[in-house]
């Protein structure tokens, strides 16, 4: 194994190119030269070989020799000291030598290597290799490696809280677009990210405006999109037109209030039930909730009291007539006085 490490070690120092020039000074001896984007690259593939470690050795001569690792190396290296000199290409040799492959990659993905760094140094470790793994990913990498060169470690951020939307809303929409994947969840991110691109090319007051409303009611926002989307498919919703019209009536959309278009094809705001008949609708589900738990039931009491009482006077008078009882045939023949039939008033 050690034999093997030092033949990976001796082959990269050998791969890094030799110049070999006539001097007539020299007596034709080979003057070996090196350039310095061939001697970063060499401490960039070394960095490689310390990441894998002498039990990955094997594994590292297929990266470098076989997979076009030692390329890699170089055109990282070279960007790196164009960059930012020898400091830079130490930055860029440590951090491969800690994360590997994905790691050049990623880097060879960024159109400027500096800033992709800064902004992976601002995330937690613990997200750094799921960072990594997106921004290595080929030709969805490169995108999203230009966009946190351009925009800064919010795209990279909004990114990996929302993957395959959050980085798309960051570039669509710049600030704002990654403070919304801050603020919404997965769902709320996708029903967004369907109208970034009809956002972003709205004058800049309207854009802001749309915003606005979206930090301040996502819930709602994101329910009137998606009813507008279900509502009317193959229509573009923020158009300068209809925007115009949401700014203008948000207070109705966000109350539920739907935008149609009329024969002319024009938005308009209209109302379901309208106010009246959504408070009587209202009125009426209060007062069926009030007579279904409380009236109802009082009105079955009172009836069940008032048959029991008229079924017990039944019966007192059937008993009193099958006695006899005076009192009742008085009620039948009249007050008797004296033995004679009292006249009734």
């Amino acid at each position: 194994m050690l034999l093997l490490w030092r033949s990976v070690s001796l082959a990269m120092v050998l791969s890094i190119g030799v110049t070999i020039s006539n001097s007539a000074h020299a007596n034709y001896w080979p003057n070996f030269s090196y350039s310095p984007s061939m001697l970063s690259g060499a401490a960039v593939a070394r960095a490689v070989l310390r990441y894998f470690g002498k039990e990955g050795a094997e594994e590292a001569t297929e990266f470098l020799a076989r997979s076009g690792g030692r390329e890699l190396a170089e055109r990282v290296a070279t960007t790196a000291l164009r960059e930012g000199g020898e400091e830079t290409t130490e930055q860029v040799a440590l951090f491969v030598s800690k994360h590997g492959p994905d790691a050049l990659k990623a880097l060879d993905n960024a159109p400027e290597i500096r800033p992709l760094l800064s902004a992976l140094d601002e995330l937690p470790e613990a997200q750094v290799k799921t960072a990594l793994a997106r921004l290595s990913a080929g030709a969805s990498g490169r995108e999203l490696a230009e966009a946190v060169a351009k925009n800064g470690s919010k795209v990279l951020q909004s990114e990996l809280r929302h993957p395959g939307v959050g980085g798309f809303l960051a570039r669509s929409l710049g600030d704002d677009g990654a403070k919304l994947a801050g603020e919404l969840s997965t769902d709320q991110a996708i029903a967004v990210a369907r109208h970034a691109d009809d956002l972003a090319a709205l004058p800049a007051t309207q854009r802001a405006g749309v915003m606005r409303l979206l930090h301040q009611d996502a819930e709602k926002m994101v329910g009137f999109l998606g009813r507008f989307a279900a509502a009317n498919p193959g229509k573009t919703l923020f158009t300068a037109a209809t925007t115009t019209i949401v700014l203008a009536e948000s207070d109705r959309i966000l109350g539920g209030d739907e935008i149609v278009f009329d024969a002319d094809g024009n938005p308009i705001v209209v109302t379901k039930a309208g106010l009246i008949g959504r408070t009587m609708e209202s009125g009426g589900k209060a007062l069926g909730h009030v007579s279904d738990r409380y009236i109802q039931p009082l009105y079955y009491a009172v009836l069940a009291f008032g048959v029991a009482f008229a079924a017990l006077y039944v019966f007192t008078k059937l008993t009193h007539a099958q006695r006899g009882d005076p009192a009742m045939a008085g009620e039948k023949a009249g007050n008797v006085v004296d033995g004679k039939v009292a006249d009734r008033d």
